[in-house]
């Protein structure tokens, strides 16, 4: 449901994506150093051969980088420096493989995004408190939707249907990008607000086109008072440098280990964990007050302490990603092949 006004919010679209390059790779390193001497281990690398885990996490945002509308072509090597190590032009020609079956087959409504865009998010109003199929900004393929379809390629079982993959490396790629997505607060709890700028529950008065946030991408910031970020998802994305991958050590780990497994079917966790970020999405915007509509966007401020509250939910979801991602791969290659 995301629009493409999205995209031209920004000067950089990568920036949209939850986490940046940093926040997916530090999900992925922690998840790495969980699964290290494990068949679950083994099995990535067969899948993966030398693309290293967190090289893997942001493959499905640089796949971004096809553009369909000049043949599915990668017209813009070195824009983005994260992508750089996928640039090779086998890896290109995977990219666009990909985006060729992922971009117009599904749903599409009025100026969203593609098929495989649209994976990477949910946009559920926070009153929902939960995660719940067929309330306003979910879609059968949304990021719970396309997770299940990954785990369920990753166990030997056909794909549902959108999005398309055609092998288990493919899914695994996507899967480990969407397990960090997932975990970005902002990916699925969203704001609804009216020209005020009051808060609207689109699911109990219906759903307006105008009061639609983009997950807080048409928020605003100050930018001097917010590092730099041009508007509240980028805030979000944004980690500071003592989260990054390289500073996941030993003591990280052994705080990632102690984060318990789900329990049930692996099938229903992507539900589980959407239903835990519409909550802390929630908390997210606890305290900000945001100025009447001007044109397709709001100006939000932030409450005096906000950024240590940022930070320490940023951590904990990071933390989080990285255990569950970790733990998904061991049940889903329990053993050697």
């Amino acid at each position: 449901m995301r629009r493409l006004l999205a995209t031209a919010l920004l000067t950089l679209p990568l920036a949209v994506h939850a986490w940046g390059s940093d926040g997916h790779q530090t999900v992925a390193t922690i998840a790495a150093g969980l699964i290290k001497g494990s068949p679950a281990e083994a099995r990535v690398a067969a899948l993966l051969g030398d693309m290293p885990l967190p090289l893997a996490s942001i493959w499905a945002d640089c796949v971004k980088g096809i553009a369909p509308s000049q043949g599915y072509t990668y017209p813009a090597p070195g824009k983005y420096p994260a992508c750089a190590a996928l640039e090779t032009p086998a890896r290109i020609a995977e990219m666009a493989d990909y985006v060729r079956r992922n971009d117009r087959q599904c749903a599409i409504g009025l100026d969203e995004d593609s098929c495989h865009k649209q994976t990477h998010y949910a946009d559920i109003a926070v009153q929902r408190g939960r995660y719940l199929p067929k309330v306003t900004g979910t879609r059968p393929d949304d990021v719970v939707g396309a997770l299940r379809a990954a785990i369920l390629v990753l166990q030997g079982k056909p794909s549902p249907g959108q999005p398309n993959f055609k092998s288990q490396r493919e899914a695994l790629l996507v899967l480990v990008h969407l397990v960090g997505d997932i975990h970005q607060p902002l990916h699925v709890g969203s704001v609804y607000l009216d020209a005020q700028g009051r808060r609207v529950d689109p699911d109990k008065q219906g759903f307006d086109r105008a009061s639609f946030t983009i997950g807080g991408n048409g928020l605003l910031l100050d930018p001097a008072a917010t590092t730099g970020s041009k508007n509240f998802h980028s805030y979000w994305d944004n980690v500071p440098e003592e989260f990054r991958p390289q500073h996941v050590d030993a003591a990280w780990l052994a705080e990632a280990r102690q984060v318990r497994p789900d329990a049930g079917d692996p099938l229903t966790w992507p539900a589980r964990w959407g239903s835990q970020s519409v909550k802390r999405a929630n908390a997210t915007y606890e305290g900000l007050s945001f100025s009447p509509r001007q044109g397709d966007t709001w100006h939000v401020s932030l409450p005096d302490g906000y950024g240590a509250r940022a930070d320490a939910i940023k951590r904990q979801q990071l933390t989080l990603a990285g255990a569950r991602l970790a733990q998904l791969l061991r049940w889903v290659f329990p053993r050697p092949q």
